[in-house]
């Protein structure tokens, strides 16, 4: 018999694809928290939670690179 599943199989490969694509994890957390199951919403939120680490790690990651930039200029 065919089990009901909620959540997209393997739930780790998601959530990196939510950590490097955000958009991709803001998609599935809203489809996901919008459904009944506990295990769906639960699965949904920690896509939405690792696409938001994912846009402050991106931005984190630009701000380091600019001053980084910005002292290499500074040395010539």
């Amino acid at each position: 018999m065919a089990e009901n599943k909620t959540t997209l199989e393997p739930r780790w490969l998601w959530y990196a694809v939510s950590f490097i694509l955000p958009v991709v994890g803001i998609i599935l957390g809203i489809i996901y928290r919008r459904k009944e199951a506990p295990e769906s919403k639960e699965f949904g939120k920690k896509t939405t939670i690792a696409a938001i680490v994912g846009i402050v790690a991106c931005l984190i990651f630009y701000i380091v690179w600019l001053f980084v930039l910005g002292a290499a200029e500074w040395m010539k």
